[in-house]
């Protein structure tokens, strides 16, 4: 089966916390995401995916011209709490109906009309179960992965509340990222998602820098939705160390 390397969890200038974003454009992603060894980026800005188009227009157009494949997902970073945890899930959907498909995400958790401004958007929370958001998310075709469970936000992991157990074990979820998966090891028993690692890139220069080795049979999102559900990844890759798994 061909091997992906895969980063699916990246900010582009339609965040405001991305670095240069007065300055950087689609191409140059995607040519930085190329360089970086990647064959699948995602997209993900916080509570958008207005970014996506240019994206794919710019990885279709460098494709043309030589030949370079980069599958451009178009994802959404949705910061949940729910009573006293927070999850940050990652919503992907594929090219032909994201923007339908984000907007009807939006409209279920009642906050489509009621969007904040750009600065605002990284520290807008949407208060829901983040397990049910992961089902709407798979209700309406898309890949809901747990971002970052076990980076710190002062003295709160979310792999170390209850609610990550109960994530691991939900069927909608497709994907729990780690940032040490070898570090987190012991936390992952009776995990049923796919573990893979993600840069959370806010510059081109970190694209890639965490990234998972995906086995997928060709490179589009539904391989990409088999490739997760069968657990098919064969390493994350990072500033840790490997973590080859089975």
């Amino acid at each position: 089966m061909p091997a992906f390397v895969a980063d699916l969890h990246n900010h582009t200038p339609a965040s405001a916390d991305h670095h240069r974003r007065s300055e950087t454009t689609a191409r140059e992603i995607v040519e930085c995401a190329l360089a970086a060894g990647l064959d699948v980026y995602a997209a993900t800005d916080h509570l958008s995916m207005e970014y996506a188009g240019e994206l794919i227009a710019a990885a279709g157009e460098v494709a043309r011209e030589t030949g370079r494949e980069l599958l451009v997902v178009p994802g959404a970073e949705l910061r949940i709490t729910h009573r006293d945890d927070e999850a940050h899930i990652v919503a992907l959907f594929d090219q032909s109906t994201y923007a339908q498909r984000f907007g009807a995400l939006l409209g279920i958790l009642g906050v489509a009309s009621d969007l904040p401004g750009e600065e605002a958007r990284p520290f807008y929370t949407i208060e829901h179960d983040p397990a049910e958001v992961c089902r709407i998310i798979d209700a309406l075709g898309g890949l809901a992965v747990v971002a970052h469970a076990d980076r710190a936000f002062g003295d709160y992991r979310l792999i170390d509340r209850p609610l990550f157990e109960r994530l691991v074990t939900e069927p909608a979820v497709a994907a729990v990222d780690l940032v040490d998966p070898r570090a987190s090891r012991s936390r992952l028993d009776g995990c049923r998602p796919a573990v893979i690692s993600c840069s959370d890139s806010h510059s081109c220069a970190a694209i890639g820098a965490r990234h998972a080795v995906v086995e997928m049979g060709e490179l589009t999102f539904e391989a990409l939705r088999r490739a997760l559900a069968s657990g098919a990844v064969r390493e994350c890759r990072g500033q840790s160390p490997t973590l080859k798994l089975a």
